[in-house]
């Protein structure tokens, strides 16, 4: 009896680990970014972005493009948890981190503050030649502090 209790126990843990190192979509995460907070995510189907790393100011994520139709100088809403959006996202990374430019293949009009440190960013845009590369991101932080990525992956 005790040893069929050690197997369900390594066999519950075994499964346990295995599903929460899988990558979720980039749209299930847009989609109800708080659900995450504070857990190690694996998000696949996101790009990112080199091609504007000079031009962007500090602390400041380039706002979304306006839609047809639009009225000049009202805030561009991005999608959020239960209907709510975001007005404007700050994103002031600590000392020691970059601002990483990431967007939503599914999601374009998300925006959140991610940041990696300095040498793993220099490292991505290297192997990025400073343009737009698909990739998969492992990060972990908070919908309003912004998300530190710890782990990537250039390709789909």
């Amino acid at each position: 009896m005790k040893k069929l209790t050690v197997l369900f126990a390594v066999a519950f843990a075994v499964v346990g680990s295995a599903f929460a190192q899988m990558a979720i979509p980039g749209r299930a995460f847009a989609d109800n970014p708080s659900r995450f907070n504070g857990r190690k995510v694996t998000v696949k189907e996101i790009k990112v972005d080199f091609t504007n790393a000079m031009n962007s100011p500090a602390g400041a994520i380039a706002p979304a493009p306006v839609a047809p139709g639009a009225a000049i100088g009202m805030p561009q809403v991005a999608p959020g948890a239960n209907g709510a959006g975001n007005v404007a996202v700050r994103c002031n990374p600590p000392r020691g981190f970059s601002k990483v430019a990431v967007s939503f293949n599914e999601a374009p009009n998300f925006q959140a503050c991610f940041f990696m440190a300095d040498a793993m960013y220099n490292q991505l845009k290297r192997e990025a030649g400073g343009q737009s590369v698909d990739a998969q991101i492992t990060f972990r932080g908070d919908s309003r502090t912004g998300y530190n990525v710890s782990f990537y992956r250039l390709g789909r």
